[in-house]
């Protein structure tokens, strides 16, 4: 039996494409390798899925936008841009698309994490029982000149994420300062092994350059320019505002999921960054927990998950109702319970975790 079958199952083998990430299996986790397989499907097999496909779209788009930034700083030194312009079509997509072990679990989950709340953020101006034109009204005086103005911020970032084109076409890279170091280093080594290549400088000079531009990039990055950023800005400029308890309901009802998640995050003392994560990748259950905390009602309960389809495709109807009937039956001492567990460090579970697993 080969590896391929043992992981999986000859029955399902068919339907992973992991072939071009096997041969990588023992440098990364099993959950990564098949998280890569399905971002990166092999023998031309395209996956019509949109959060797929709006988390390659954000991938290819930050990495391009870094390799247009590393190209012009290395115009700086003429012999390693001249090695470049032998390729003047974008090197690092194609690069990752072929090489896909490449990108690491965290910077792979916090992508699909944007490119599941670009597709919620999509459904902006439909609120809750109108597929025509919104009827909503506006969330906030429209007499405060700040309030107005980091609204304004929100939703120019927002508009920066639901930019249409293909994967290579540039996104402003506005990630978290550790994710844009990963995302960043992953470029200038593609373009660094392409210039050792070229035949036409000294390989031995090559990394010092790459290195230096590099650092250039690091130096210029403001990780505060994102919709993330801006919808906690928002949130921290209403003050005591923030906790009025109309707000969540009526933010999620005009599918200002930014908003709402950064609401969320200041009541429940997370980051807001989190509170988004669950929401798109997290278990139902950790959905649940949140709402429940956020004395969320049966209907409020049902409502969010309805929100939430975009990105959770198996919410059908039978399964909605499913989770309703077992949110009934979460107290909020259980749900604060789960909500303190989630607020510990990420490491710290993941290690406990694994603890439990080996020692049974």
């Amino acid at each position: 039996m080969s590896a391929f079958s043992s992981l999986i199952g000859s029955t399902a083998a068919d339907n992973w494409p992991m072939a071009q990430v096997m041969a990588g299996m023992s440098a990364v986790p099993v959950g990564h390798a098949i998280d890569l397989a399905f971002f990166f499907p092999d023998d031309g097999r395209d996956r019509h899925d949109a959060l797929m496909a709006e988390t390659r779209r954000h991938l290819g788009g930050c990495l391009t936008a870094i390799e247009i930034g590393l190209r012009l700083a290395l115009e700086q030194t003429p012999e390693i841009a001249a090695a470049l312009e032998q390729w003047p079509q974008p090197i690092c997509w194609p690069t990752i698309c072929g090489q896909p072990t490449l990108l690491g679990p965290a910077l792979l989950a916090h992508m699909q994490m944007r490119g599941g709340l670009s597709l919620m953020l999509r459904q902006f101006g439909r609120p809750d029982g109108d597929h025509g034109e919104s009827e909503a009204g506006p969330l906030f005086s429209a007499d405060d000149m700040s309030i107005g103005d980091a609204m304004a911020a929100l939703t120019l970032a927002e508009g920066r994420w639901l930019t249409t084109g293909a994967e290579d076409q540039p996104m402003p890279p506005d990630l978290p300062a550790g994710h844009f170091a990963e995302l960043l280093w992953t470029a200038t080594a593609c373009l660094a092994a392409v210039a050792q290549r070229s035949g036409t400088v000294d390989p031995d000079a090559v990394l010092p350059v790459f290195e230096a531009a590099g650092q250039v990039l690091l130096a210029r990055h403001d990780e505060a320019t994102g919709p993330i950023a801006a919808a906690d800005r928002l949130v921290r400029s209403l003050g005591e505002r923030a906790d009025a308890p109309e707000l969540m309901g009526a933010a999620l009802a005009q599918r200002r999921f930014l908003l709402f998640t950064a609401l969320a995050g200041r009541r429940l003392r997370m980051e807001s960054v989190q509170v988004a994560d669950i929401l798109v990748m997290g278990p139902v259950g950790q959905v649940a927990a949140l709402c429940r905390a956020l004395g969320g009602s049966d209907s409020d309960y049902r409502h969010l998950l309805l929100a939430l389809r975009p990105v959770r495709p198996s919410l059908s109807d039978t399964r909605i109702v499913g989770e309703a009937l077992r949110y009934q039956d979460l107290t909020v001492e259980q749900a604060d319970a789960a909500v303190s567990v989630m607020r510990t460090p990420v490491a710290l579970r993941a290690k406990l975790d694994h603890l439990r697993r080996i020692t049974g």
